[in-house]
């Protein structure tokens, strides 16, 4: 099998297809990675993770690097030995954190300076460490580091950013080739991750467009689309991201990064995206949210307070088959931690069933591609 078999899609519109990563497992697209940035999805263990049909997640190899550190892990057999997971694992490279608070990156044409959000120290990271970093936390698909500028940057600061993630993205390709790097790997030759480039751009259309292309002459296994949902309004992020995959080759995997609101995931579906990750269906459980195919719905909502009603009827989630909206109620107002752990088993449920009825609907080629997505999302939760 292919890296990347694209069953149904072209270059433009929807699409569907499959995975096959470096472990032997294949996966279905499109595909949502709930985050598990310092090696767990906040709340949930890795049985009740799979329970939610959670098949990939991704982890930050730059944050796992600083705590436990690459050695424990590498140590200990890899990520997935490490967390107890048996599923696929993407790893970013920490290239977010250059615009997070707390962590006064200090960027150059070499690398970049961060702070430990751990210890306070200062830490230098290169692209080159990024993948040696991969190889040595055993992952599926590791995201080669990039400069992600804030939102708000100037067009010339976009430029600059642009060109030194071309510039890092090659480096990076040429590590990936050298022969030493895969002696650090934990499983052997036989499981070599995949390295993905990431396009930057801002909403600069022709500097996304000649980014894009410089990228995909590297001829990497798959391309992330970043420096986009950090501020920008809705239009502005799809037209840029329309930009980015019309340069995009139809045979590799497309991964928008960091987008995970169900109206924005459908209609990046329709503009042709096969992987996405975010923190949003999780964040949100933990603040007393719950996804509905009608939107959301606040949990510590009066009208909550006695119903023996489930969050959702129908929904096949370990929550709703076993609990009501009285007892979630409760939960929060009480302040017990059950009640995210349950919020976040619903809403991970609601992501994982939403992608897959987006995929069934592209391979029978059911999906309306004229009807807003609020009303594919409504279409695909009444056959719940």
């Amino acid at each position: 099998m292919e890296l990347f078999d694209l069953e149904r899609g072209g270059s433009t519109g929807p699409r569907a297809g499959k995975i096959c990563l470096p472990s032997g497992k294949v996966v279905e697209t499109p595909i949502f990675m709930p985050v598990a940035t310092k090696l767990s999805v906040k709340t949930l263990t890795p049985l009740e993770l799979e329970g939610t049909g959670t098949s990939v997640v991704i982890t930050n190899g730059f944050l796992s690097h600083l705590e436990p550190g690459t050695d424990v892990i590498r140590e200990m057999g890899g990520m997935n030995r490490f967390m107890g997971w048996s599923g696929g694992i993407f790893s970013d490279s920490g290239g977010f954190q250059f615009i997070r608070r707390g962590f006064d990156a200090k960027v150059s044409d070499r690398g970049v300076k961060l702070r430990s959000p751990f210890s306070g120290a200062p830490v230098f990271i290169t692209p080159e460490d990024v993948v040696d970093l991969h190889f040595s936390h055993g992952v599926d698909v590791g995201m080669v580091l990039d400069d992600c500028p804030p939102f708000g940057s100037t067009e010339e600061g976009i430029l600059i950013s642009s060109r030194r993630t071309i510039e890092w993205a090659r480096r990076s390709a040429e590590r990936f080739h050298e022969g030493d790097a895969l002696s650090l790997s934990p499983l052997g030759a036989e499981s070599t991750p995949m390295i993905f480039a990431i396009t930057q751009g801002g909403t600069f259309p022709e500097i996304r467009r000649k980014n894009t292309e410089k990228l995909v002459e590297l001829d990497l296994p798959g391309y992330g689309i970043g420096g986009l949902s950090i501020g920008e309004g809705k239009e502005e992020m799809f037209s840029s991201l329309v930009t980015s995959t019309s340069c995009l080759p139809v045979e590799k995997p497309r991964y928008f990064m960091g987008v995970g609101e169900p109206f924005d995931l459908v209609r990046s579906v329709l503009a042709g995206i096969d992987i996405f990750d975010s923190v949003f269906p999780t964040r949100n459980a933990r603040h007393r949210t719950v996804l509905v195919p009608e939107g959301k719905e606040n949990i510590r909502a009066g009208r909550w307070k006695g119903v023996e009603d489930p969050i959702y009827e129908g929904c096949p989630c370990y929550t709703c088959r076993h609990h009501s909206r009285a007892y979630l109620h409760h939960l929060f107002k009480a302040g017990e931690p059950l009640g995210p752990r349950l919020a976040t088993i619903h809403n991970l449920r609601f992501m994982q069933d939403l992608v897959r009825g987006l995929r069934t609907r592209i391979l029978e080629g059911a999906l309306d591609e004229t009807k807003d997505p609020g009303t594919i999302i409504m279409d695909i939760f009444n056959h719940w």
